[in-house]
């Protein structure tokens, strides 16, 4: 960690990141999540002044809207979330789609985008790539390739979305 000396026994810690929980998670999974991104995890029912991420269960336009305003500059993600150690089955849309059968589910703004993303390029190897390459979700990925996927696409479209308001 950091500390910045000010002056002879003062000291300033860097700001710690924060994320704030709207999903039903207990305290033994909270910090597991904080200790895993080295963040402060609190529970959305928890008085909190800027936090710098909000962690929400798929849920409507409004709410997200609701969260948006209350927690102004914080980037909202919703979460799909399945995790048999810490108890919480939080299957939303598109998990429920993957269970059916589909093969992937993509995020795409364009024609264009659609096509880079589901044609299938070899990599050096000669092998096609997996899910992860293009950023599919697959059925066969596990949570954590699912979770990862989900908030690599959703940082991607909030900077693509950023840049185009901009």
């Amino acid at each position: 960690m950091n500390v910045e000396r000010i002056e002879p026994g003062i000291e300033v810690l860097p700001r710690r990141r924060t994320i704030v929980t709207a999903l039903p998670l207990k305290r033994p999974a909270r910090e597991r999540l904080a200790h895993l991104l080295d963040a402060r995890v609190v529970d959305v029912r928890e008085p909190m002044d800027d936090p710098d991420l909000v962690l929400t269960p798929a849920c409507s336009p409004q709410l997200i809207g609701a969260l948006s305003r209350k927690y102004d500059g914080a980037r909202i993600v919703v979460v799909e979330l399945d995790d048999w150690e810490f108890d919480i089955e939080l299957s939303g849309p598109v998990k429920r789609i993957l269970r059916s059968g589909a093969a992937a589910y993509v995020l795409a703004d364009s024609i264009d985008e659609l096509a880079a993303k589901i044609t299938a390029r070899p990599d050096d190897s000669g092998r096609e790539p997996g899910p992860a390459a293009v950023h599919e979700l697959s059925s066969s990925s596990t949570v954590d390739d699912l979770i990862a996927a989900f908030l690599r696409e959703s940082v991607e479209y909030s900077t693509r979305i950023g840049t185009n308001d901009s």
